[in-house]
């Protein structure tokens, strides 16, 4: 007499023996394929003509070599300065070239809309003195002497434009 333990005993056989075979297949196929991946030969009957062609050396210009002892120059790289237009005049046009202030006439007989009329200063002489950012009369002003009146002063990097422009020659660029 067959019991009840004895037929789930053989079913379970007949679902694991066919588990078992699929996995075992599944693995050798893998196994199998990741050796081919150093093995692949190529075929150069074709190199030859996809080779580009080169100009024969008899043809070609030789590269001319420095000469010795001399360094190559260096190139100094370029430093973006201030400029008069992009970063002084907008802040005098704002803060100074007002009416009732350096605007013509101009207050002290400064007149600051305009390039010309700033480098040739007022009552008190140049305004500025090209190379000397911090020894020159606007600085001295504008960096801790009441100007603008009327509105808040200048900040630290609106003054150190001023004397950075002036430092590199104070150009109408």
């Amino acid at each position: 007499m067959i019991d009840s333990f004895s037929i789930r005993m053989r079913n379970r056989h007949t679902l694991t023996i066919p588990i078992f075979a699929i996995s075992l297949f599944l693995a050798t196929i893998f196994i199998a394929s990741c050796g081919d991946e150093g093995d692949v030969t190529e075929d150069t009957s074709m190199v030859d003509t996809l080779q580009p062609t080169t100009t024969p050396p008899a043809t070609q210009t030789p590269v001319p070599e420095p000469p010795a002892g001399d360094p190559p120059p260096v190139e100094e790289p370029v430093v973006a300065g201030v400029s008069f237009k992009d970063d002084i005049q907008p802040i005098l046009a704002e803060r100074c070239a007002i009416p009732g202030c350096h605007a013509a006439p101009g207050v002290a007989g400064l007149n600051l809309s305009e390039y010309d009329t700033f480098k040739k200063g007022g009552n008190g002489g140049p305004a500025f003195d090209a190379g000397n950012g911090k020894g020159s009369l606007v600085v001295k002003r504008i960096d801790g002497g009441g100007m603008p009146p009327g509105g808040p002063p200048l900040d630290g990097d609106q003054v150190q434009l001023f004397i950075d422009w002036i430092d590199e020659g104070a150009e109408n660029n």
